[in-house]
This record gives C-alpha cells, structure tokens and sequence, in this order.
C-alpha cells in the first residue's frame, strides 16, 4: 500500500531489545535487509519507547525527517522488515484518515536465526566466506579451560532460607498481561497440500516427520527453488526406519539445483547417437522396440508415459540427473525408465534409478540393447536360456509392457 506523509502511526513492542538482540540485528540482519531498513527498525523501537508513555498517533512525515529518507525509501524498508519477520503491519481507514499500527518483534535468537535454513543461507549468500565465518566467531562463547578448577559457587540452601508464617503467606498469580519478548519467524508461501498429496502418493509414513521436519524442508526447498512434487520425491528417498534423514535431504537439495542450474534440463531433449544406435537388421519384437527407444528422446518417452501430457519436473530432473552426471546415453536411460516404471508401480524413484545408472555406469553400457541384455542377466537364473525371439509383423511397435513381458519371460526362463 502507498504511503503518505499525512498518513497516521502508532507503534507496538512488547520489550525493549537487549545487547545480543542489538548485535543480532546489525550482525545477521543488516546484512540482509540493508541499512535503511535497519535504521528504520530502531527508529521504530525508540518511538514504542516513547509510545508506551505518550499514546498518540504520528504523521510518517515525523519518521521521514528524522531519518532523513524519502517516503517510497521508508516504504521499501518498511517492506523488508516485514518480509524479515520484525514488523507486522495493519492498517485502519475511517474518515479519510488512514492510520497505520506498526507491531515490532524481537530479532530471533541466534540458535533460531542458525536454525532457519532461509535466513542462515542467504547470510551465506550476502557475506564472503571469511566475512560469515568472522561473524559466526564472533557469536561463539568463549570459555575458559576449568582443568585444575573448583567449583566453590555457594548453593542456594547456603545463602536463603524459607521460613513459613500462614497468615502472612501470599499466593503469587500469574498475570498474562506483563510484558514479555515475542519474535515471528520468516513465512513462505509454500503448496503443502501439493506436498502433503505428494507424500502421500509415495506412501511416506507422516507419522516419521515432525512439524519441525517438514519446516527444515520447506525452508529448503524456497532457498533451492524446489518445487513441491520434487521435494516430496526427495524426502521419500531421504527416508529411514527412525524417521528422516536432514543431512541426506539436503545434500539431494543441493544437488538437484546443481543440475538444474547447470544443465536447466538440456540432455533430456537429445536422441541416441547414430554411432550408439541398434545396428541389428531382424525384425524380432525386441530389436523393434530397441530401435524405437532409440528414436526417442527421454523427455519423448515420458511424455508418452503421461498421455501425451507435460512430464513433471521430477521425472525430467531424475533423468536429466543420469544423463548429466552418469553421462548415460539417452537410449540407455529409456530402457532405465521402462524398466524402473514397470517395477515401481509407475514411479520413477531416484534412489533406484541412480543404484542401477550407476552400475550401468561403471559397465560402460552406451546401447539399448547392452542396457536390456544387462536387466536380462539380472532377471534370468542361472540355468535359463536364451533362444531367439520370432516375430509374426515387421512393422509394429512394441510396448514398454511388452519389453516387461519379455523380461518376466526370461526370468521365468521361456526364452
């Protein structure tokens, strides 16, 4: 909303800010609001200061001058203290009078601020590293070594004692309206309910995350532009028997945006190369459906997969991720595709995709068919056999589920 000189203010703070609260805002704050905003920050304190006694609404042309800055520089500021956590704002209209109450809360403690995925990261991103290390230092306790100390500190049982007269006994109530510190975490506007759907779809049991869990992930996920269908596939994968793993979380955070601001999903769109494609001239079931994945692109395939609907973004990523990092050819991670949606009830996990990738990797697998031979001798016991597939039309595709078919009928040793 636009601001005004002539416009009304009061403000509201709970209590005043002490030293650490002081050094916390100009340490780990002013870095990412700026100067301006944190000038206007403690303008606003003295001015619940001196509201507390004189209660009277102000013109904003009293706060421009004294800070000398414009009104649209107090409005910007205005707007990062808000967006920071440190101000809420409401405003009331009534008889051509527009009056603003300006809430102040307390910075965040400074195992809080550290705990916030988005703030702590961005303090990374605004200061150099040497700058953010001096800054964490500088918050550090710094104690003495107590080898070779005693502890002689006098107990309380030492120093007081309780004596009891009944008559004069007085029941101390608590009363709700003293003062006390309040703060007011950053919020993000976040799909929960998409990921909610999402984690369900995954069949990850909720009762393994906490609220705090789900907050660590999110924040995350708005510092890393991860979008809600991705994260869910990421904690699905992140999950262990005791609930889920931070650490394993978003080191998969990190490297899905690695990817995804190095390659912005490019190897997707590439078919396999001439010289890697099936060079067989028989018409069997399988050599067809070979050189069919071989005319297709990935994001083709997936695309087919989903109706001839848009792939979703964490598909696209997992392949891009096998493609960029495995260096896996685009044949090769069609027959991967295929086979792990077969096998995942239509789901392309990324644990798995990238176990077998890996494998596919280490083998130096650049061809459809070596990539369907290698699934082949995983699936086949040892005494079946392999005998050639007839085929009865030359001129049909096959089906991913027929490739399915084929695997199962190797496995059960029919083929």
């Amino acid at each position: 909303m636009k601001l005004y000189v002539t416009d009304l203010y009061r403000v509201e703070m709970r209590y005043p800010l002490d030293d650490v609260q002081i050094d916390t805002l100009y340490s780990l704050y002013q870095p990412l609001i700026g100067m301006n905003a944190t000038h206007l920050y403690m303008m606003l304190v003295m001015e619940g200061k001196r509201m507390r006694r004189f209660i009277a609404p102000c013109p904003l042309s009293r706060l421009t001058s004294y800070m000398s800055m414009s009104v649209m520089d107090m409005e910007k500021a205005l707007r990062s203290l808000e967006a920071i956590g440190l101000v809420k704002t409401y405003v009331k209209h009534e008889n051509d009078i527009t009056q603003y109450i300006y809430r102040l809360y307390a910075p965040l403690s400074l195992k809080a601020f550290f705990k916030n995925q988005i703030l702590s990261s961005l303090l990374q991103l605004s200061l150099s590293e040497d700058d953010f290390q001096k800054t964490v230092q500088y918050f550090k306790i710094s104690l003495e070594n107590l080898d070779g100390y005693e502890d002689i500190t006098a107990r309380f049982q030492d120093v007081f004692t309780i004596q009891h007269s009944p008559p004069k006994t007085r029941l101390l109530k608590y009363n709700e309206d003293l003062i006390h510190q309040t703060t007011q975490d950053v919020k993000i506007d976040y799909d929960y309910d998409l990921l909610y759907q999402s984690l369900a779809d995954y069949q990850v049991n909720r009762s393994l995350l906490s609220q705090d869990d789900l907050k660590y992930a999110t924040e995350l996920a708005y510092v890393y532009h991860v979008d809600a269908l991705t994260l869910a596939g990421i904690m699905k994968d992140a999950m262990e028997s005791q609930g889920i793993n931070r650490s394993r979380m978003k080191q998969a955070i990190q490297k899905y945006f690695d990817v995804s601001q190095t390659s912005q999903l490019q190897e997707v769109y590439h078919k396999q190369p001439l010289q890697f494609q099936t060079s067989d001239q028989t018409s069997s079931p399988l050599v067809l459906h070979m050189k069919y994945l071989d005319s297709l692109t990935p994001y083709d395939l997936l695309k087919d997969k989903q109706g001839g609907k848009e792939p979703v973004y964490h598909d696209l990523m997992i392949v891009e991720t096998l493609m960029v990092q495995l260096g896996l050819k685009p044949a090769v991670v069609n027959v991967l595709i295929e086979y792990v949606l077969g096998k995942n009830n239509n789901r392309l996990s990324k644990r798995y995709c990238e176990a077998i990738g890996a494998s596919w990797a280490r083998k130096n697998i650049q061809t459809a068919m070596d990539a369907y031979r290698e699934l082949m001798n995983q699936s086949t016991p040892e005494q079946s056999k392999e005998e050639e597939v007839s085929s009865s039309s030359s001129q049909s595709q096959v089906s991913s589920q027929e490739l399915m078919d084929l695997l199962n009928q190797l496995k059960e040793g029919q083929l």
